[in-house]
């Protein structure tokens, strides 16, 4: 064997392990965007529930105590229905506590679960599984809608609604949305990749991208 065919070897043996530590990085580079892009999700959602709790405050700190005895109640029937419909347990309870923090009222949620004989009452962000926090951001959004003075027209629209509801309960939820829509005369607009969520309206529409790269819409 001469010493241009030994070289030639060496060389690609060489290469041969750079593209294997190339394919190895190229996998983890991928693999750390797919994760970046899952947490900047969860972190959007999360900016939306803090949103929607921070509205209720509001809402909640302007009105008389009268009045505010009927919203929180009207509330925590709205949440209530969405946790027990979306989760099949009619045990669970929303329940607003107003305090007086700094001579001024405050809201604190909390979830009531029924264990045997005993309560436990948690924040929603320390409840269990089953997407608990956002089902109730859902139903205080939902809420707020109705509650708001003057009433905003128009349809709701949602997005990805059951993303972080486990798959389990999606039918549920679907069955909660549309009673809810009957119950307010609302239509409700949902943006989903859920099949189970997209079955449940009056109308679907399946959007997908042609090889051209253009977007094309068909009737489900």
């Amino acid at each position: 064997m001469s010493l241009s065919t030994l070289s030639l070897s060496k060389y690609e043996l060489a290469l041969s392990a750079w593209k294997s530590q190339y394919q190895q990085g190229l996998g983890q580079l991928r693999l750390l965007q797919a994760q970046r892009t899952e947490k900047d999700t969860a972190l959007n959602q999360v900016r939306k529930n803090i949103e929607t709790w921070r509205k209720v405050q509001v809402l909640l700190t302007k009105v008389s105590d009268y009045a505010r005895r009927q919203l929180v109640e009207r509330i925590e029937e709205t949440v209530t229905a969405a946790l027990q419909t979306v989760l099949s347990d009619d045990s669970l309870r929303f329940e607003v506590e107003i305090r007086e923090i700094g001579g001024r009222p405050s809201a604190e949620w909390r979830v009531v679960s029924r264990y045997s004989d005993v309560e436990v009452s948690n924040n929603p962000e320390d409840s269990r599984g089953g997407g608990i926090v956002d089902i109730v951001s859902l139903a205080l959004r939902l809420a707020l809608l109705e509650l708001s003075k003057p009433r905003p027209e128009g349809p709701v629209i949602l997005d990805e609604p059951a993303k972080m509801v486990s798959a389990e309960y999606a039918e549920n939820l679907a069955y909660f949305l549309r009673s809810y829509a009957q119950k307010t005369g609302r239509q409700f607009i949902v943006v989903t990749h859920n099949e189970t969520l997209a079955r449940s309206g009056d109308k679907a529409y399946r959007v997908t991208k042609n090889e051209a790269g253009v977007s094309e819409v068909t009737p489900v």
